[in-house]
């Protein structure tokens, strides 16, 4: 990868219940990016009384870094792992982080069965982040 400059976009994880209705508390959350240098831990975090995360500043690339088709692409990809004691721990992959756009990312755990604790992966699909131009962004 070329050397990009390096600008910051936020992302915010919302860690609910399976139907999104009871906000979890004190669930743990963990940002992390695959780098040519291998796996990169970027953010070790709980979520608060609201089932929130503070706002995480992360690294992506600058918007001019981009704009010509041989330079890399605007954002980087992460993977949110979520976990919480009584729940399946999710992990949501490939969430694209823009520079001056702040997202929120939605993540429902489900209650752990009996037999024991799972791990739910999903690939997040575009429309499931939310985002929203920072003052600066537009």
């Amino acid at each position: 990868m070329a050397d990009v400059t390096q600008a910051v976009g936020k992302l915010v994880v919302a860690v609910t219940t399976a139907q999104g209705t009871i906000p979890l508390p004190g669930a743990l959350v963990t940002v992390s990016a695959q780098t040519e240098d291998g796996p990169v831990l970027y953010r070790i975090v709980r979520t608060d009384t609201s089932g929130r995360t503070p706002v995480l500043e992360l690294p992506a690339p600058s918007l001019s870094d981009s704009l010509s088709p041989d330079q890399p692409t605007p954002y980087l990809n992460y993977t949110v792992n979520v976990s919480l004691p009584g729940y399946q721990t999710a992990e949501v992959r490939d969430i694209s982080i823009f520079p001056g756009i702040k997202s929120t990312l939605p993540v429902p755990l489900t209650p752990s069965t009996a037999s024991g604790n799972s791990t739910e992966i999903t690939d997040l699909p575009p429309e499931l982040l939310d985002t929203q131009f920072s003052k600066r962004g537009r």
